[in-house]
């Protein structure tokens, strides 16, 4: 967890100076439930999916092919994991953080970090998506 965080830093530290710390995965969760986040690579800019979180333990990310997968969130200590119905790795894992205005996740598994750079209050749009 600590190496997470090293790189976290690390990588924040080497763009423009800004402060950046870690929240906790509730902290995180308020400011998504009832909305839906877009992500984006941190070092790229380019879009990584949408996520629709419809409450604390369920979200719904589009797909690429247009299909949605339903996910349960489990928090864990420092870090919330998404157990998707069609990727189902217990080990899916991300440490949220804020970073000025920012909201950034960190994979605990291959340290990719992304950044939120949408939040909106529209529904995903994709196959099988929930209508309310």
């Amino acid at each position: 967890m600590i190496l997470v965080q090293i790189a976290l830093l690390a990588m924040l530290n080497a763009g423009p100076s800004s402060a950046q710390q870690q929240i906790t995965p509730d902290a995180f969760l308020d400011q998504a439930v009832g909305r839906t986040l877009t992500f984006s690579n941190f070092k790229s800019g380019m879009m990584i999916g949408v996520e629709q979180f419809l409450s604390r333990d369920l979200s719904v990310w589009a797909q690429e092919d247009g299909r949605c997968s339903y996910g349960q969130i489990e928090i864990r200590g420092p870090i919330m994991c998404f157990i998707y119905e069609d990727f189902p790795n217990p080990q899916n894992c991300w440490m949220p953080f804020q970073a000025e205005d920012k909201l950034l996740v960190i994979s605990t598994t291959n340290q990719q970090i992304q950044r939120v750079t949408g939040i909106s209050e529209d529904p995903v749009v994709c196959e099988g998506a929930p209508l309310s």
